[in-house]
C-alpha cells in the first residue's frame, strides 16, 4: 500500500524506479541490517538515483543514514523514531536543513482507545501487545508518552518473541484486562522458529479472546480486530511521493518539512462487533470504513 501511494503520487511524472527489498522484519538480526545496507547503499552508488526513499526504521537508519551529508536526496516514510536521532535535523523539522526529509509514521493511540471506549463505555483496563521488533518498541514508547491523555489504565505493554509467549500472554490477560491494542506481530515466530504472519496472529487472538480489542493500522482490523483509528500505508507512501515529487522539480530537501500525514480513517470490523454481542453507535458506523459486513 505505499510504495502504490508513492507511485500515485509521482503519476504525472516520467520516473523510472528501483526497488531493494532488505526484509528486517524476519530478519532482525543487527549483522544482517548491516549487511543489506552496505548491498542497498553499493546498488545507490551504482544506480545514481535523483531521490532514495526509505520504507520503515531500519531502512531509514542505516541506508538514509549512510546517505546522511552525501549530494543523494533521501525521502523517508513510515519512521517512528524522532528524526534528531538519525541526524536529520540540523535547522527545524519545518527546515531540516540536510539532504534528508520524510513522513513520520505516528500512530492515533489515544483516538484509537477513546474509540473504543465509545463502542464499549464499561472498558476501564487496557493492555497493548505487540511483537519485539525496533520498530515497535519505538512505536510503543511513543504510546507511553500519550498515555496522560488515554481514557483508559493501561495495565502493560508486552513486546514478544514467541507465537506461544503471544497466546499465553493473552489468555492471561483475560481475566487482567478488559481490552487489548494490538499493535504488530511481523516478527512473532512459531514453534519451528518460522515468522508467523500478522494475520495467523490476529485470527488465534479473535477466537480465543473474548476481551474488545483494537489496531493502529488497517490490516489487524480488517483480519478481524474490533476497531481503531487507523494509519495507511497508503497515505505514507503518498506524502512521502509528494516530497519526492518536490525534489525532482527542484527543491532542497532540506527545506522541505519532516512531518506526520494529517489524519486518521475510523475502522471497525462488524464481524468481530457481533462476535462479541456489540451494538455500535450509528454515528460512529457513518464515518467509518467497514470491514466483516457480510460475515
Amino acid at each position: 500500500n505505499a510504495k502504490r501511494g508513492l507511485l500515485d503520487a509521482l503519476r504525472d511524472m516520467d520516473c523510472l524506479y528501483k526497488s531493494f527489498y532488505m526484509d528486517t522484519k524476519r530478519h532482525t538480526e543487527e549483522p544482517w541490517i548491516r549487511k543489506k545496507a552496505y548491498e542497498a547503499l553499493k546498488e545507490v552508488k551504482e544506480w545514481k538515483p535523483a531521490v532514495v526513499v526509505t520504507f520503515d526504521d531500519n531502512a531509514t537508519r542505516v541506508v538514509g543514514g549512510g546517505l546522511l551529508g552525501t549530494s543523494t536526496p533521501v525521502v523517508f516514510l513510515g519512521v517512528n523514531a524522532e528524526p534528531e536521532r538519525y541526524g536529520f535535523v540540523r535547522g527545524t523539522r519545518k527546515r531540516p536543513g540536510a539532504n534528508v526529509t520524510g513522513v513520520l509514521e505516528r500512530h492515533y493511540f489515544a483516538q484509537t482507545f477513546k474509540l473504543l471506549k465509545a463502542l464499549v463505555p464499561g472498558i476501564e483496563k487496557c493492555a497493548v501487545l505487540s511483537d519485539d521488533s525496533y520498530t515497535s518498541r519505538v512505536a510503543l514508547d511513543y504510546c507511553r508518552s500519550l498515555e496522560p491523555s488515554f481514557p483508559v489504565k493501561i495495565v502493560g505493554y508486552y513486546t514478544l518473541r514467541t507465537f506461544q509467549e503471544w497466546q499465553e500472554r493473552v489468555l492471561e490477560l483475560q481475566s487482567k484486562a478488559d481490552c487489548l491494542l494490538f499493535y504488530n506481530a511481523l516478527t512473532v515466530r512459531g514453534s519451528r522458529g518460522k515468522v508467523l504472519s500478522n494475520e495467523e496472529v490476529i485470527h488465534w487472538t479473535v477466537k480465543h479472546s473474548r476481551l474488545s480489542d483494537g489496531g493502529v493500522w488497517e490490516a489487524p482490523v480488517k483480519c478481524g480486530l474490533l476497531g481503531g483509528v487507523i494509519l495507511t500505508g497508503y497515505y505514507q507512501g503518498y506524502y512521502a511521493g509528494l516530497k519526492v515529487k518536490e525534489i525532482l522539480m527542484g527543491k532542497s530537501p532540506g527545506e522541505i518539512p519532516i512531518e506526520r500525514p494529517p489524519r486518521g480513517e475510523i475502522a471497525i470490523n462488524l464481524a468481530r462487533a457481533r462476535s462479541l454481542g456489540l451494538k455500535l453507535p450509528m454515528g460512529v458506523l457513518l464515518s467509518a470504513r467497514i470491514y466483516g459486513g457480510r460475515q
